[in-house]
């Protein structure tokens, strides 16, 4: 079948030109070596004679090329005629002239690919060029923290790991202190200028570093302070003042708390029979808890509810070394605005905690961290009295 069907309505003859297409019958054969076919003898003899003429046209030819003498060309009509033929043909040669002499012709020919050369020459635009300008992360890196710290432009920080170490911020109008009094595990505060805030255009912020592990109170309060805390005094403060003369008293503050550890956030007020700046205060010890964790709660026994500027808290009483009355929010949040920290001092005052002709001494914010403390932070805390 040679690999092949055969077509449909194919006779038996095609179908034998087809198989003829790839094998004739008796090509295979060979004649005797020596033996020339008789068909094939006269027509070597007209090839024998065909080839001699060609020969000498031939040779004609070479003569006329190499040189030989014009005339004896022109003595047979002939050749003239190739010579004719041939000299026409010759006269072209003269590129061959201009290659042998390069030198006057290469200039002037490639005057054209020249400009490709320029073109070719982007060595001068190597990769070397621009793999420095866009390999210079330097100063990229150096631009980017300017800017970055340009945009909150958070003031210089100051460190303070004392235990009872302070540091001013905002001119001097608040102090941050460490006051690690409850725990032998280290704390530090990051304080720093916080954000302009109401009409004193300041406000103070800090940062706690602290990993305690107090399981039965308090580790420390690091704070703000506006007024006079143990001898230090805020500057330009208007405390100590009597409570009967506060005026309109408000605070704004806002913090950022950690989704683990045990905490609170709260205010902590400070009131004395006298108008003392050193010291420890010996009336009250008024807090306003803004958030805290299930497992902190005040000190002492929840007494009651009150409602505050349409806010509700549990009413806590309790003591340590003095009274302490603890104003704990129902709903808890992060952030208060213009809080008035003159109604809480009014209704201590009507629950006979706080007494007629006592004296405000400060208003701090701060955090008590038990376990933790890491991710407590104050980032914005300003006090004013009467707008100012």
């Amino acid at each position: 079948m040679n690999g092949r069907w055969a077509a449909a309505n194919e006779t038996p003859e095609d179908s034998r030109r087809r198989v003829g297409r790839h094998r004739r019958p008796g090509v295979g054969r060979r004649a005797p070596a020596g033996t020339v076919p008789r068909h094939g003898r006269g027509a070597n003899r007209r090839t024998d004679a065909v080839r001699a003429v060609g020969g000498g046209l031939a040779l004609v030819a070479l003569a006329v090329v190499t040189g030989l003498p014009h005339g004896a060309a022109t003595a047979d009509p002939r050749p003239a005629t190739v010579a004719v033929t041939t000299t026409s043909t010759l006269e072209p040669a003269a590129p061959s002239e201009s290659i042998a002499s390069p030198e006057p012709v290469a200039p002037t020919g490639t005057t054209e690919p020249s400009a490709p050369e320029e073109t070719t020459t982007p060595e001068t635009t190597t990769p070397e060029t621009t793999t420095p300008e866009t390999s210079s992360p330097e100063t990229v890196a150096t631009d980017t923290p300017a800017t970055t710290a340009g945009a909150p432009q958070r003031a210089e920080e100051k460190k303070v790991c004392e235990k009872f170490g302070s540091t001013p911020v905002a001119g001097g109008r608040y102090e941050v202190q460490n006051s690690l009094w409850g725990a032998s595990t280290s704390q530090c505060i990051v304080a720093y200028d916080g954000p302009s805030a109401g009409p004193t255009g300041a406000s103070a912020a800090f940062r706690v570093e602290a990993k305690h592990r107090n399981d039965s109170g308090p580790a420390s309060y690091p704070s703000i302070v506006y007024g006079c805390n143990y001898g230090n005094c805020t500057k330009g403060t208007p405390f100590p003042r009597p409570i009967a003369d506060l005026g309109d008293l408000r605070s704004s503050w806002s913090v950022k708390t950690p989704t683990s550890g045990d905490y609170n956030v709260a205010y902590d007020i400070w009131l004395d029979p006298t108008a003392r700046k050193e010291g420890r205060p010996t009336g009250l010890e008024l807090m306003i808890w803004l958030k805290h964790t299930d497992r902190v709660q005040p000190i002492g026994d929840k007494v009651g509810t009150t409602t505050l500027d349409g806010v509700g808290y549990d009413v806590w009483l309790g003591k340590a070394d003095l009274p302490t009355i603890s104003y704990v929010r129902q709903q808890q949040t992060t952030e208060v605005k213009d809080l008035n920290i003159s109604t809480f001092v009014a209704d201590a005052q009507k629950r006979g905690q706080a007494k007629q002709g006592w004296y405000l001494t400060s208003v701090q914010a701060g955090f008590e961290p038990w376990i933790g403390g890491d991710g407590l932070e104050t980032t914005s805390y300003s006090v004013t009295r009467n707008g100012q």
